[in-house]
């Protein structure tokens, strides 16, 4: 590599060094920042770089290796102190790994041109490629030593002192191997020009950056070594380097600064002598010290926006200048104010004139304001007496009013009581009032005076005796009226039926004609409790027999659809059960179907007189004498959906009568009366109860029943919502507990659960399946008394929940045990299996029965899907799965290779049936949110089909085409391992001209008319199978017949042998059948 070379590699690395590790003395935090970044994160130097040097680095302390690439630098602090480091290299960063002063350079030593080595903690030796580089940087390193170090370095093989003196180790001058210093200093005829030891480290243009602002580039020396400036001196650094690079040869134009002209170049001159090169070197370290010194300084200087190269006398004259005009401008601000002050002092007398006679005046409306304070106190005290005077006699009109009331209450009030009719809602409203009236009176405790009257004790024996009269004339008209009015819904033969099935509607009409007895009953409860009590056991005995009635004629009416499917079969029909069923148990052996030995018949035990009209109408088909009983089922009604209406209809009733009693008897605390009395709508336009709704806490006797005009919640089809256990607590009178009311349902329904549970056995004895759509049912209810006080209704629903999960759960049992147990027998074609074809159907079924709910039945029909799924297609798979392994077995086994052929030919059938069945309920009947679910299962059975196809279309193209087909897939096999066919012997050309001719074109053709027979023979029991599966077979032959001539024209073309038949000929030959 040239010295430029060089030269240009050492100026590249030191520019490197600047921006990451030695930014310089004066760089800025923003330039220490960039550092920073660029460098990997690692801290900047603030050192100024002087000297640079590629080397290769081989210690000597660690015996002989590999030289490892480094790179040296000189580089000097702000305190002038000089300082030597070892840098690495690593992915374009710099990275210090060692730093030494020059009082650690202990030896230095030149070996040859190019090596050198330092004796620092050890020895060091370091090479490089260039000889000038190493020299300069060797001089530059002596002469810091020889400075700066207390006890300079050893030198060895060189050359140390001043000009004229013998070698010394304290003081060298100039430094280089003997053999560079004997060297002629003159020019040899026609030689080129002499090597110039260079500078490295001295960049003028870094320098000048590195110097901070544009000022400081700019600004001279101020100070040398020892001497001061001399006029004219713009740049004495520049000029002496310009004249040592111009000497010794080097490139002036590299150390012109911007903004400078560049100098003019001189004839080149050797130095008269050695040590004048040796001053020169000296001259140019020593500035570039004091230049690194003095910056600190200028930077300061600059802060202030001043100049360093402007005379100190222009400066001091114009700091004089400035303050001068400060003073004279302080004198004249203090002549000024003397001006103003006489003008101050008149005004300030002035004011304090203002301020006496205003303190005068308010003196005088002081002594003003306590006169009339003195009177308004005598007024406000007269005042207060007359208030008092008056309070006392609004008290006494009270208290007199109040007593009279007490002890007062007229005959015509009082027969009221006695004679007022209790039919009509205008005189139970008359009564309530007179008797809330006397239950007021006898509420009241006259004072102390009056209440030892004689008068006054009369009177509330008097009216003791009337209330008590009250109280037995209502107990015995309620005990009438209830047995009167229960009777009546018990005998109503009119009640409505929805499609076909009669619904208990008798308690609605009791509720509505008596709950205008309730203001009666809260007066019994509070005048006479045991009266109260008796009346409620009499209700709950009474209306018992009512449900008890109605609920038989209810179960009774749901028979017909319950019992549907065993008439169906009892009357000769197909059993439809095992339309959607896996197993032939289910339906058929409950039900005995008609033919079979020992088959049971109908039996009738236990029906109504209607429902034996309803069941025979039913089996013969009189639709007239059907529709006379009032009762006509619908053969499409399944027994879910009679559940349903049914369970309905008990749901509705029990959540009313609950909520009956509670208002009847007051059982629901005021607040929640009150709180959901009056509907949203209606609460804006009862302003006159706003007085009544302020006191929600107190008792709902029976004197605010009739003052607040008071009225049961009703709405009793609708759940309420449940109270916290305070909202009863907190009330001063007991209205009942949730225990009681629920004691009261328990023995108002007492068969209620044996009727549910009825209903569930007879809805899913002859088709387990409906449990799953009952249970939707329930869910329903269950979910429509969430939250609310239906205790008693939540347990039997619960109750019912649990068995029917469970007797579903025993149907998909038994179904998945139907599946486990199909015989697949593959010695012979049987056709499509029972549970390909049921499969759909079953999903349909359940789909039917479940809907798009979001209760648990919607989550049993999921997993029971995927449960009889994955039973199906691991039971098809398994057989897959065996017939290759004894196939591959078997080999040679006929019967074995018959077998699978039979296995993959009952697989097709079975998943063409499955995918069919899947894909048409999916088209016609499938609900959009249940297509994901069921695409996962014609995925699957699709994926299976199209396995079962290939090993099927395998199978059967053996006989037509077997050996050409395995002859070529040799010769695949061949070339796919770089093998040439024609050279192995199996594959020569001889074995391909008898395939050829075993092939011909006669031959392929009656092969194919003979497959297509077989494929006939195969699917004879599925017509639409068969297109399916020769349009398969006609694709892989054609594209077998593309791969053969691929292979050909690959292989054997220079034998010019071919198939004896065309792709249009196989086309022709596979399209005739």
């Amino acid at each position: 590599m040239s010295s430029k070379a060089e030269t240009a590699k050492a100026k590249a690395i030191a520019d490197l060094l600047r921006q990451q590790v030695f930014i310089g003395v004066e760089a800025s935090a923003a330039q220490e920042n960039a550092a920073k970044s660029s460098s990997g994160g690692q801290q900047p130097r603030r050192e100024r770089l002087l000297n640079v040097i590629s080397v290769m680095e081989r210690d000597n302390a660690k015996g002989s290796g590999p030289a490892k690439p480094r790179i040296l630098c000189i580089t000097v602090k702000r305190n002038r102190k000089v300082r030597l480091h070892k840098v690495k290299m690593n992915n374009n960063l710099a990275e210090i790994s060692k730093t030494w002063s020059v009082d650690d350079v202990k030896a230095i030593e030149f070996k040859e041109p190019t090596r050198f080595s330092l004796l620092l903690n050890h020895k060091y030796d370091f090479s490089s490629t260039d000889a000038v580089l190493v020299e300069g940087f060797v001089q530059m390193l002596v002469g810091f030593c020889n400075k700066y170090s207390v006890k300079p370095p050893r030198y060895v093989n060189t050359v140390g002192g001043a000009p004229g003196s013998a070698p010394s180790t304290g003081s060298v001058g100039a430094i280089r191997p003997k053999s560079v210093f004997n060297r002629a200093p003159t020019l040899q005829q026609g030689a080129g020009p002499p090597a110039m030891p260079p500078m490295p480290g001295f960049d003028p243009g870094r320098a000048q950056m590195d110097g901070g602002s544009s000022e400081s580039q700019a600004r001279p020396r101020t100070q040398g070594r020892g001497h001061g400036p001399g006029p004219g001196d713009q740049s004495a650094l520049m000029r002496r380097m310009t004249k040592y690079v111009a000497d010794h040869g080097g490139d002036v134009s590299a150390l012109v600064p911007m903004g400078m002209q560049q100098p003019v170049e001189e004839a080149p001159a050797m130095p008269a002598d050695v040590n004048e090169l040796e001053e020169e070197v000296d001259d140019v370290e020593e500035m570039l010290l004091d230049e690194a010194f003095m910056l600190s300084a200028d930077e300061l200087v600059g802060s202030f926006g001043w100049r360093a190269n402007v005379d100190a006398a222009q400066l001091e004259s114009r700091l004089l200048g400035e303050l001068h005009k400060l003073e004279s401008d302080n004198v004249r601000d203090m002549l000024e104010a003397d001006k103003q002050v006489p003008k101050l002092i008149k005004e300030l007398d002035h004011a304090i004139a203002h301020l006496e006679q205003m303190e005068e005046m308010l003196r005088f409306y002081s002594l003003e304001l306590e006169s009339m304070d003195d009177d308004v106190r005598k007024i406000q005290t007269e005042n207060e007496s007359l208030k008092v005077e008056e309070a006392n006699q609004q008290r006494l009109l009270v208290e007199l009013d109040r007593i009279l009331k007490t002890i007062m209450l007229s005959e015509d009030e009082l027969q009221v009581l006695r004679n007022e009719s209790l039919e009509t809602t205008d005189g139970i409203e008359r009564v309530e009032r007179v008797a809330a009236s006397l239950k007021r009176m006898l509420g009241t405790t006259p004072g102390a005076g009056v209440g030892g009257l004689e008068a006054t004790r009369e009177k509330m024996k008097k009216y003791e005796f009337y209330s008590a009269n009250f109280s037995t004339r209502v107990y015995d008209y309620l005990k009438v009226m209830f047995q009167f009015k229960i009777d009546g819904g018990i005998n109503d033969k009119g009640r409505p039926a929805h499609r076909g099935i009669r619904l208990i509607s008798g308690p609605e009409q009791v509720h509505r004609m008596m709950i205008k007895y309730a203001g009666l009953t809260l007066w019994l409860k509070e005048a006479k409790p045991s009266a109260d009590k008796e009346l409620q056991a009499l209700y709950i005995q009474c209306m018992n027999m009512l449900y008890a009635n109605q609920t038989k004629e209810l179960v009774d009416s749901c028979r017909p659809f319950f019992f549907r499917y065993r008439h169906d079969v009892s009357s000769g029909g197909a059993n439809p059960i095992a339309e959607f069923s896996f197993s032939t148990n289910v339906g058929a052996a409950a039900t005995g179907v008609s033919g079979a030995p020992g088959g049971r018949r109908i039996s009738l035990d236990g029906l109504s007189g209607a429902a034996h009209h309803v069941i025979a109408s039913a089996v013969k088909g009189d639709s007239a004498s059907a529709s006379s009983g009032g009762v006509v089922p619908s053969s499409e009604m399944q027994p879910a959906e009679a559940f349903a209406i049914a369970l309905d209809n008990v749901v509705a009733n029990v959540i009313a009568e609950q909520n009956f009693i509670s208002d009847l008897f007051h059982y629901v605390p005021p607040a929640h009366t009150r709180a959901t009395r009056r509907l949203p709508q209606d609460r804006h336009a009862a302003r006159d109860g706003e007085d009544a709704k302020a006191r929600l806490g107190e008792n709902a006797t029976f004197y605010n029943w009739v003052t607040h005009r008071l009225r049961p919640i009703e709405l009793w089809d609708m759940p309420r919502p449940k109270l916290d256990s305070k909202d009863v607590v907190t009330q001063t009178v007991h209205f009942g507990s949730v225990k009681e009311v629920k004691s009261m349902l328990d023995l108002l329904f007492g068969s209620l659960v044996t009727q549910v549970d009825s209903l569930v056995d007879m809805g899913t004895r002859f088709d387990p399946s409906q449990a799953i759509g009952m249970l939707v049912s329930v869910s329903k209810a269950l979910d429509r008394c969430k939250g609310s006080d239906q205790g008693f209704l939540v347990n039997v629903l619960e109750r019912c929940n649990d068995k029917l999960e469970s007797t579903f759960q025993s149907y998909v049992s038994e179904q998945a045990r139907a599946i486990e147990a199909t015989k697949l027998v593959t010695k012979k074609r049987v056709g499509a299996l029972p549970f390909a074809r049921i499969f759909p159907r079953f999903i349909a079924h359940i789909e039917n029965l479940v809907g798009d709910t979001g209760y648990t039945a919607r989550a049993i029909a999921d997993s029971t899907y995927s449960r009889i799924s994955r039973l199906i297609f691991d039971t098809l798979e398994s057989l897959l799965r065996e017939a290759e392994r004894n196939a591959s077995n078997n080999a040679d086994d006929k019967d074995a290779q018959k077998e699978q052929l039979n296995t993959h030919v009952l697989l097709l059938e079975n998943m063409f049936v499955l995918v069919a069945g899947l894909q048409s309920y999916r088209t016609h009947r499938c609900r959009p949110y249940f297509v994901p679910m069921l695409d996962t299962y014609l995925d699957h059975a699709q994926i299976v089909q199209r396995k079962v196809m290939r090993a099927y279309i395998k199978d059967v193209l053996r006989r037509p085409m077997g050996r050409l087909t395995d002859f070529f897939d040799a010769v695949e096999r061949c070339l796919s391992a770089n093998k040439d066919p024609l050279a192995t012997p199996s594959l020569a050309k001889g074995q391909l001209k008898k395939v050829i001719q075993a092939h011909s074109n006669s031959g392929m053709r009656e092969n194919l008319k003979q497959l297509a027979k077989r494929v006939e023979k195969h699917f004879i029991d599925e017509p639409k199978l068969r297109p399916i599966v020769w349009q398969a077979i006609t694709n892989d032959v054609l594209s077998n017949y593309q791969r053969f001539v691929t292979l050909l024209a690959r292989s054997y073309k220079s034998t010019n042998l071919s198939l004896e038949f065309t792709q249009a000929e196989l086309k022709g030959w596979l399209s005739e059948r």
